[in-house]
C-alpha cells in the first residue's frame, strides 16, 4: 500500500544564531556548497545530542570558529543533533541545516522524534517536522539524507501496523507532502518484520534516489517471518526515485549472510562510482557499481567495527571509520586502494565522518572533556583538533 500523509510542520522563532536584520546581507554573501553562515567558506555541522541536559546541541565549524546553532523550546532528553545534514533546502545561496532530534516527545508520545530545518543566512524561521501520526518510540530523526530541497528522515523504531520496530522513512520535496515509505509499501522489496529497523541509515543516490540501510534484518528467506534465519545479517533497499508514483526498488542482502553482519549499518553513494555499504560485524565495506553490481570489497581484520561510518567525497574518495579500534582509512572507491590511513587513537575516533571540500572531518565523541573532532587537510600530515567550550559528546554526528 502506498502511504501519503500531510506534512506536519511547526514554524518556530527566529534563528538564535543570526539577528533577523542581518539575514538578507548574509544570504547574499553565501558561497560554496555548504556555506551556512555567509562567510564565503564551506562549513561543517557537528552534533552533540547529549549536551545541554540532553536537550542536545549543534555547532557549525566556520572559518576557525565553533558557532552554536539553536532552536527554541527544546526539552530535556530530545537528543537534538543525533543526526545532521547540510543541503540547500530553499532557493537562496546559503546551505541549510537539517537536524534530527529522535527522542523528542510529540503530543505526549514519548520519543516519537522530530527533525528541524534551520535556514542558512536566517532566511526564514526554523521548521520542526514531525510525523502526522506521531508514534511513541518511533525516533523520527534517527537518520537523515538531503540533496537540495529533497529531504529524507528515518524512523527506524516505528511500528508498521502490529509489527514492532519494523521502521519507516519519511520524504518531502520542498514544502510539499510528507510521504511515508516502509517495506510494506507497494513495490518496496522486502517485508516489514519485527526489529528490522528500516531507515537506520540513509544516503542520497542519483537524482531522486535514496539508499536505505536495514542492518537488523534477518536473512530468513522469502515472506514475512520472525526470529528465523541469520539474525541481524542486514540488507539495503535502493529506491530509484522516492517521489515516483510507483516506486522502483532493488534489495541487496548481506553477501556473507552471517548473523551479526549488520550489513547496511552505514551507507554512502560515491559519485561516479556507485554504492558503498558498511558491514561492521565482520569488518568490511562492500562497493557496488552504479548498476548495483558488486565491484570490490575493502576489509580490515579484527573486531574494530570497520565500516561503522562512511563518508564520500566529490572526487571519488571514501572514508571508512572503525571507531572501536580508533582508526580511519581513506580509499579510492573505484579500486579500493588506500589513499591514507590515520594512526589509531584511544577512544571512538572515527565514530562519524564528513568531507568538506579538500578536508576530512572525524568525530571522537568520547574524547575528554566534551568530545572533539579532528580536521585533516588533503595535503597535510597535521590534524587540527576542534572542541567546544562546553558539551557532552561533541562529534556524534557530522555533515559537510
Amino acid at each position: 500500500m502506498k502511504v501519503r500523509a500531510t506534512l506536519s510542520v511547526l514554524l518556530l522563532g527566529a534563528a538564535a544564531w543570526l539577528a533577523p536584520s542581518a539575514a538578507t546581507a548574509t544570504a547574499a554573501a553565501c558561497a560554496g556548497a555548504s556555506d551556512f553562515d555567509g562567510d564565503g567558506v564551506d562549513d561543517v555541522a557537528v552534533g552533540d545530542p547529549f549536551a545541554e541536559g540532553q536537550r542536545g546541541a549543534v555547532h557549525v565549524l566556520s572559518g576557525g570558529k565553533v558557532v552554536p546553532v539553536t532552536v527554541p523550546d527544546l526539552a530535556e532528553g530530545d537528543g537534538f543533533g543525533w543526526s545532521v545534514r547540510l543541503a540547500k533546502v530553499d532557493a537562496d545561496a546559503c546551505a541549510d541545516l537539517v537536524v534530527g532530534a529522535p527522542y523528542t516527545d510529540v503530543d505526549g508520545r514519548k520519543d516519537a522524534g522530530a527533525a528541524y530545518v534551520i535556514y542558512g543566512g536566517g532566511a526564514a524561521a526554523p521548521q520542526r517536522i514531525v510525523a502526522p501520526d506521531a508514534q511513541r518510540g518511533a525516533r523520527l530523526g534517527w537518520s537523515l539524507a538531503a540533496r537540495g530541497d529533497l529531504v529524507a528522515i528515518g524512523a527506524p523504531y516505528e511500528d508498521d501496523g502490529d509489527v514492532a520496530d519494523a521502521g519507516a522513512i519519511y520524504v518531502r520535496k520542498g514544502t510539499g507532502e510528507l510521504r511515508r515509505i516502509s517495506q510494506q509499501s507497494t513495490d518496496v522489496r522486502g517485508n516489514s518484520e519485527v526489529g528490522d529497523q528500516f531507515g537506520w541509515s540513509l544516503a542520497m543516490g542519483p537524482g531522486n534516489g535514496l539508499v536505505v540501510g536495514v542492518p537488523y534484518e534477518n536473512d530468513d528467506g522469502v515472506g514475512q517471518q520472525v526470529d528465523a534465519g541469520k539474525v541481524d545479517a542486514g540488507s539495503v533497499v535502493v529506491i530509484e526515485d522516492v517521489l515516483a508514483g510507483e516506486l522502483a526498488t532493488v534489495k541487496l542482502d548481506s553477501p556473507t549472510a552471517a548473523s551479526d553482519d549488520k550489513y547496511g549499518y552505514a551507507v554512502a553513494w560515491v559519485d561516479g562510482v556507485g554504492l558503498a555499504v558498511g558491514v561492521p560485524g565482520p569488518g568490511y565495506v562492500q562497493i557496488y557499481d552504479d548498476e548495483l553490481e558488486p565491484a570490490r570489497r575493502v576489509r580490515q581484520s579484527g573486531t574494530e567495527a570497520f565500516g561503522f561510518s562512511l563518508a564520500a567525497s566529490a572526487d571519488g574518495r571514501l572514508a571508512i571509520g572503525a571507531p572501536y579500534g580508533g582508526s580511519v582509512r581513506i580509499v579510492t572507491a573505484r579500486d579500493g586502494k588506500d589513499v591514507r590511513r590515520f594512526a589509531p587513537a584511544v577512544g571512538l575516533f572515527g565514530y562519524a565522518l564528513a568531507f568538506s571540500g579538500n578536508k576530512l572531518v572525524m568525530g571522537q565523541p568520547d574524547a575528554l572533556p566534551y568530545g572533539k573532532v579532528s580536521v585533516a587537510a588533503r595535503n597535510s600530515d597535521e590534524l587540527a583538533v576542534v572542541q567546544p567550550q562546553k558539551g557532552a559528546d561533541f562529534g556524534v554526528s557530522l555533515a559537510g
